[in-house]
C-alpha cells in the first residue's frame, strides 16, 4: 500500500521528465545531484528516492508500479531507507529481484545503478542445469516405460504357458509321454 505522505504525481512527473525523482524538495531542485545519476541510467529506466519508512518491502513496489504508470517508464527502480524495489515491462521477476539483494543498503543513486546493472548483466539462467536436469528426467521416464513393458510380457509369457498347459493336460497312461507304434 502507498502511504499518504508519497506524492505519485510529483514523482512520477519527475520521472517522466528526466528519469529521477526525489521526494525530498532541496535535491529534486538540485541538478548537481541529479546530473551524475540522469548520467548513470539506462535508456527508459528511472529511478526514485523517496524518504519514508515503510512496513513492508511490498509497499516500496507498489511505489514503484504506481509511478511506472505515472511517468510512462519501461523500469522503475525506488530507493526508501534500508531497502531498493523495482518493476519493470522488459525485465523478469528473477533478474529484478537477484538485482535488487545485490544493492548495499543505504548506497548513493550511482552505486545504486551500478550494482543492479552490474548484477543483471551478470544474470543467467544456469542452462547447463537445467539441460542436465531435463536429461535425467527423460531418461528416468524411459527406464521407467521399459521396465513396465518387460513386466507386461513377462506376465503375458507366462499366462500363455500356463493357459497352454491347462489345455493339453499330459496322459498318465502314456507314462514318460513316449508313444508307441499301433500299427
Amino acid at each position: 500500500m502507498v502511504p499518504d505522505s508519497v506524492d505519485i504525481d510529483a514523482l512520477g512527473a519527475q520521472l517522466a521528465d528526466d528519469g529521477v525523482a526525489y521526494s525530498n524538495p532541496e535535491l529534486a531542485n538540485n541538478q548537481d545531484v541529479q546530473q551524475p545519476v540522469i548520467d548513470a541510467l539506462q535508456p527508459g529506466h528511472g529511478v526514485a528516492v523517496v524518504d519514508v519508512q515503510l512496513d513492508s518491502l511490498a509497499d516500496a513496489r507498489d511505489i514503484a508500479t504506481d509511478l511506472q504508470n505515472a511517468s510512462g517508464l519501461d523500469t522503475v527502480i525506488v530507493q526508501v531507507p534500508g531497502r531498493v524495489s523495482a518493476v519493470s515491462d522488459s525485465l523478469s521477476r528473477a533478474e529484478i529481484e537477484t538485482a535488487q539483494q545485490a544493492v548495499p543498503p543505504g548506497a548513493d543513486q550511482v552505486t545504486l545503478l551500478e550494482t543492479f546493472y552490474g548484477e543483471l548483466d551478470s544474470f543467467c539462467i544456469p542452462w547447463i542445469w537445467v539441460s542436465l536436469a531435463v536429461l535425467i528426467l527423460i531418461a528416468a521416464v524411459s527406464v521407467s516405460a521399459w521396465r513396465s513393458s518387460q513386466r507386461g510380457v513377462q506376465s503375458t509369457t507366462l499366462a500363455d504357458t500356463q493357459r497352454v498347459s491347462k489345455q493339453a493336460p499330459r496322459d498318465s497312461r502314456r507314462g514318460s509321454g513316449v508313444t508307441k507304434n499301433r500299427a
